[in-house]
């Protein structure tokens, strides 16, 4: 007998240079109230209103004199040591420079962009996270956080549509995916929810610190070297089965090498399985590091 997963999915994105990344927090619909209570308590714990927003881009300012960054921080430590038992985490990152804009027709081809590889990155957290010879992954609801939509991005329904058609053993049950604002008070239909975004934007702003490198803002800085560990572990050997996050934690890129239109539709080439990687270099910890926070 088959075992039924029923998931919640939240998601946020980042947009680095030539790196379009997104982040996917999964958490079993009944382990929802457990891992919002870790990080509410996370959040009072690091005296913060429980309304104010933790945005990672917005941690100006080290631990010590601000409650956001406070409260980013004791996510992540979290993160680290506990969260792995009630949710996955799974960052994607796209690297547009390798991306052959024709594959994508005419008209406004970013979020053409934007929403294929939404639904790739959510569709292969599930298959790499499940197993789909014994378990049927069923989405009940994604969240991502608002955000203003031109009229003709299909975003609210493409990820639950094309990942339906595929036929496989996940299932997305909700036809649109549910914006939520990025504070409890702005969110009236769905409150409870604007801290696990909250999350997955820290997370997934973090991880590409770890990776680019772009910012100074000593906050980001500071939260970005604590969850560096766990991204060298998953870009130096993400398959290891002793580790706590094997199978809870995994961050994948695409694609490797750049296949323009005109090859394949002259060869019939088509991209090989290997066009995903997980081994970037880290630039946090490169020499200079200290210079370049101070």
């Amino acid at each position: 007998m088959r075992n039924i997963i029923e998931l919640l999915a939240f998601h946020d994105e980042r947009k680095i240079k030539s790196w379009l990344y997104h982040g996917f927090v999964l958490c079993e619909a009944g382990q929802f109230s457990l891992l919002m209570n870790e990080l509410v308590e996370a959040k009072n714990e690091s005296n913060c209103e429980l309304d104010k927003r933790i945005h990672f881009s917005e941690l100006t300012s080290k631990s010590t004199g601000s409650s956001r960054t406070r409260t980013a921080l004791r996510w992540v430590e979290l993160f680290l040591k506990d969260l792995y038992k009630s949710m996955w985490f799974y960052f994607f990152g796209i690297n547009l420079t390798n991306i052959d804009y024709e594959f994508f027709g005419s008209g406004d081809k970013d979020f053409k962009i934007y929403n294929r590889f939404f639904e790739i990155g959510l569709f292969s957290a599930c298959r790499y996270f499940f197993d789909a010879t014994t378990e049927d992954v069923e989405i009940s609801q994604i969240f991502s956080e608002k955000r203003d939509l031109q009229k003709d991005d299909p975003f609210l329904i493409h990820a639950p549509y094309k990942i339906n058609k595929r036929e496989t053993n996940v299932l997305v049950k909700s036809k649109r995916i549910f914006q939520v604002a990025s504070t409890v008070s702005e969110e009236k239909i769905r409150p409870e929810s604007v801290h696990i975004i909250n999350l997955a934007d820290v997370l997934t702003g973090a991880f590409s610190q770890v990776i680019d490198y772009t910012s100074n803002k000593r906050g980001c800085t500071e939260v970005a070297d604590k969850i560096f560990p766990i991204c060298r572990r998953l870009t130096e050997n993400p398959y290891n089965k002793n580790s706590l996050y094997y199978k809870r934690y995994a961050m994948s890129f695409f694609p490797k090498k750049r296949i323009s239109r005109s090859i394949v539709m002259r060869y019939g080439i088509k991209p090989a399985e290997d066009q995903f990687y997980y081994n970037r270099k880290l630039r946090l910890r490169q020499p200079g590091f200290e210079q370049l926070i101070d």
